[in-house]
């Protein structure tokens, strides 16, 4: 993927592919060297750093929740990084496949929707 790509995917299709990249390193620290594992762990965390900022406020309990689940994930790898506990990365890698499951299911669905359309905003609360 080049950089064109990227700034042409819309917010959720860039966080769709960051969560696939987070599962692809997940993955890949769980059979490696030392030295690749740890490379894995801390692209996987940079990762994380930025779907956390990519979280606002306005995200309501959804947006808390991933908020606490990305932290813990990003602390975690750090963890794994210093220890060097497959069972913890085996923990991350089922915890970011659930994330991108579950995104890719959202995303999905939010095709299905109609999308409302005239008046204001609003309005189209019920």
């Amino acid at each position: 993927m080049n950089s064109t790509q990227l700034y042409e995917m819309r917010p959720e299709e860039l966080t769709q592919a960051m969560l696939h990249a987070l599962v692809y390193h997940y993955e890949r620290a769980q059979d490696s060297t030392i030295a690749e594992r740890n490379r894995h762990l801390r692209q996987a965390r940079e990762l994380l750093v930025k779907l956390h900022q990519g979280l606002h406020d306005g995200g309501g309990i959804i947006a808390a929740q991933l908020d606490e689940i990305y932290l813990y994930m990003a602390n975690a790898s750090i963890e794994a990084i210093i220890d060097q506990d497959k069972q913890k990365i085996a923990e991350l890698h089922t915890l970011a496949s659930d994330l991108d499951q579950t995104w890719s299911e959202a995303m999905e669905r939010a095709k299905l929707q109609p999308v409302p359309t005239g008046g204001n905003r609003y309005e189209n609360y019920q």
